[in-house]
């Protein structure tokens, strides 16, 4: 019931009002909370990972001394602050990999290795997958994979989807300039389409890659200022230039 009503009771207007406050602690706490929450879960993946490592270590020493579980001399990691140790363990072996592959040395040996993985049946398609994922992830957003971000007129006039200019080249067969555009769908942008299109059927955006990127994740409801953007697209329906791109 609205404020401005006059006939509306002080109860309703005060239930209205402790419910707005409601929902605004709400809205403040997740964000919070969610952040923690995934922190956690992050720090105990790691403390499984960690486990793993350095038990399969000490079980397999315990065994070279002929040692077993319950004997005095039987070998354990229990320390104060091991915990700690055992989540950052398996970070510090991804950093030591990263360390190593930066280097030459490093470089041919993640060769050698992938090269014997792909010509694994089955074990090397999914490989192979899982690194193309991998890589699409890592550049997202780059200027090198993204170079812009723009609308396309879809499915009527009037209705816009928003892609990702990912590069264009020039189509001999028609002599035309095409642009290949990446459409996310939402809000799982690692899953979409592309579209290669005519120039002059794409209006460029003036959002940056961070702000569509913020639309698409949120389904629409973290947006930019589109007023400008789309009226002056609408407006206008510049094609792209040769070498805009």
């Amino acid at each position: 019931m609205d404020d401005s009503n006059p006939h509306a009771s002080p109860r309703s207007s005060g239930l209205k009002r402790a419910f707005s406050t409601l929902l605004a602690g709400v809205a403040s706490v997740i964000p919070i909370l969610a952040t923690l929450w995934i922190l956690v879960l992050i720090y105990k993946i790691l403390g499984e990972a960690g486990d793993a490592i350095i038990d399969g270590l000490y079980d397999f020493l315990n065994q070279l001394r002929g040692q077993r579980a319950g004997d005095p001399g039987f070998w354990r990691f229990e320390f104060p602050g091991s915990e700690f140790l055992r989540a950052l363990l398996p970070v510090l072996i991804v950093f030591s990999v990263g360390f190593a592959v930066t280097n030459s040395l490093g470089r041919h040996i993640l060769q050698w290795i992938e090269l014997r993985f792909e010509r694994i049946p089955v074990i090397g398609f999914l490989y192979s997958s899982i690194q193309q994922l991998v890589e699409a992830i890592k550049g997202m957003g780059s200027e090198r994979n993204f170079k812009g971000v723009a609308f396309v007129e879809y499915p009527s006039p009037g209705c816009r989807l928003v892609g990702f200019v990912t590069g264009s080249f020039h189509d001999s067969r028609t002599g035309t300039e095409v642009t290949s555009v990446f459409i996310p769908t939402a809000p799982n942008p690692l899953t979409g389409f592309v579209v290669l299109m005519d120039n002059d059927r794409i209006t460029m955006s003036d959002m940056s890659l961070e702000e569509a990127s913020k639309l698409i994740l949120s389904a629409g409801l973290v947006a930019p200022e589109l007023e400008k953007d789309l009226g002056a697209s609408s407006a206008s329906g510049a094609p792209i230039e040769r070498g805009q791109i």
